[in-house]
């Protein structure tokens, strides 16, 4: 029995999956279906019996005839409830690239680089250690996100961006604002215009002095 990485195989093909999948972990099929009406299925599956077949966390089952690509589960060969929505973003004669994502709740797939749908898991992630493909089609490579170095499958799932809060203004050690007076600074002294030299305040007046003064001397 073979183990991915497998380039150009045979179909049926059955592999092993090193490790087995885990929350973090991908796999990339990258294939194509010439004819028309021919469909190709995708089991990451518990063992390696396929006739009964082994539990399945995850079917896959391509079929652009039908414009759907149907997702679902085997447990103790009775086949679960399918999942088809979405609509087909294969088409005959076009080559796809199947990204498979375990996270710790789902699977996450991906065509061409984009979302396509998620699986919510009904087996254990752990349970998916092997990987059959059949049907119609040709296969160009099946591999996990470590088998080949320098070609890591591209995550088109990367995480969210950090983002950065500015860090709030802090003094210095130390550092000790100027801070208000406590009071404000006395008023200068007031400066008191001159006496009338005759009789009381209100200001000198040089030249009213002068007619007084002329009346009392004469």
């Amino acid at each position: 029995m073979a183990t991915i990485p497998i380039f150009s195989p045979t179909l049926p093909f059955l592999g092993l999956i090193p490790g087995g999948l885990s929350p973090g972990r991908m796999v990339r099929i990258k294939g194509i279906i010439n004819s028309h009406g021919e469909r190709c299925q995708i089991h990451l599956q518990a063992g390696a019996a396929v006739n009964p077949r082994d539990d399945v966390p995850l079917h896959i089952s391509i079929r652009p005839n039908e414009h759907a690509i149907v997702r679902n589960s085997i447990q103790n060969q009775v086949v679960g409830a399918e999942e088809r929505y979405g609509g087909c973003p294969i088409r005959y004669g076009e080559s796809f690239d199947m990204l498979i994502l375990a996270e710790t709740l789902q699977y996450k797939i991906a065509i061409n680089g984009v979302h396509f749908c998620t699986f919510a898991h009904r087996l254990p992630v752990h349970n998916a250690r092997y990987i059959s493909v059949s049907g119609g089609g040709v296969i160009y490579s099946i591999i996990s996100e470590a088998d080949v170095p320098g070609s890591v499958p591209v995550n088109p799932y990367p995480p969210p961006p950090i983002v950065r809060h500015p860090t709030p203004y802090a003094p210095p050690i130390g550092f000790v604002p100027n801070a208000p007076p406590s009071t404000l600074p006395p008023p200068p002294p007031y400066t008191p215009l001159p006496t009338h030299p005759i009789g009381g305040g209100g200001g000198h007046y040089p030249g009213r002095t002068r007619r007084l003064l002329f009346m009392k001397l004469f």
